[in-house]
């Protein structure tokens, strides 16, 4: 694995064992109607018998940071949104409202309210509500105009019954929008070794800043709440990739086979220009697929003829 970006053992091992000593005093703020975060999506909170209020937080990591240099706002608040609401999508959640946290050295009118407007309008194609936030100026933190955001987002959803997974059913991937908020630390890498000028530069005949902030695809707008009940189970697909956040939303014993076929054409970026395997990609990028779900083969003509869902795997 590339030295880039590889993580050891140890690592791993010291980040699970130091989870593990967390969740210990964690959960000694809960209470029965916690219900937990079993997906490791988004966690849910009980309000009732057939009510369930789910909740999830996240950031756009370094792509904030190319956002910053490129002077490039449109799309970042809806990678913000993303990042929050299709975890919400795979406990099965209809968005409730969104809270911001935006931090900066000194706020300047034209990048705040450039984030703030691709963020309201990114919440207005998902019907959510962004009732509230913090702004926070930090010059001791922050230099120039980096910035940083983190969302929090509360949806709802009604008792479901639930579907057994089972040998034979289908593994639909839903096409993803570009790279997503994922492995931009990787991204950023190979533009600074290469000197890329990301402003001017192009690829495949196209502006690569275009490229490199395409913002996070919204799957609500994709998958209604008459589609999830003929849905098993989901995985948003981020950092880690494709493999690891699929195994999250599958019970541990279920064996799967995938295959994403031909990689989009912005990967060409990144074996153009780095020494990289196409499992190493998948373990980083979303490889081209955002979502997953899992149905039952008897569904296979009603999803398959949506835009963005192609067949890539089955339950074995």
């Amino acid at each position: 694995m590339s030295k880039l970006y590889k993580k050891s053992g140890v690592d791993v091992i010291k980040t699970d064992n130091l989870i593990s000593q967390a969740l210990k005093f964690i959960k000694t703020t809960h209470n029965p109607n916690v219900l937990g975060n079993k997906l490791g999506f988004s966690a849910e909170y009980k309000v009732n018998k057939d009510v369930t209020l789910c909740s999830a937080t996240d950031g756009v990591g370094t792509k904030a940071i190319l956002a910053a240099e490129l002077n490039e706002y449109r799309g970042i608040g809806q990678d913000l949104l993303g990042m929050c609401s299709n975890d919400l999508l795979c406990n099965k959640a209809s968005p409730l409202f969104f809270l911001d946290y935006f931090a900066c050295s000194s706020v300047n009118p034209k990048q705040y309210t450039g984030i703030l407007k691709s963020l309201t309008k990114a919440c207005k194609k998902i019907n959510c509500a962004l009732i509230g936030g913090e702004t926070a100026e930090m010059p001791s933190l922050y230099q120039g105009n980096h910035f940083d955001m983190a969302g929090f987002l509360v949806g709802i959803k009604n008792k479901q019954k639930l579907e057994k997974i089972k040998s034979g059913d289908l593994i639909i991937g839903i096409k993803s929008n570009g790279f997503h908020s994922n492995g931009y630390s990787l991204i950023r890498k190979i533009i600074n070794d290469n000197k890329i000028k990301v402003k001017s530069a192009n690829f495949n005949n196209k502006k690569l800043s275009d490229m490199l902030m395409r913002p996070t695809r919204l799957y609500h707008q994709l998958i209604s709440i008459s589609d999830l009940k003929k849905i098993k189970a989901l995985a948003h697909i981020t950092g880690g990739g494709l493999i690891a956040n699929f195994k999250r939303s599958i019970p541990k014993n279920i064996n799967f086979s995938l295959d994403i076929g031909k990689l989009p054409e912005e990967y060409k970026f990144i074996e153009n220009n780095i020494e990289i395997s196409k499992k190493e990609l998948q373990e980083v990028f979303n490889c081209g697929i955002g979502m997953v779900i899992v149905i039952d083969k008897k569904n296979y003509k009603y999803f398959i003829k949506k835009t963005y869902f192609k067949l890539i795997g089955e339950i074995e």
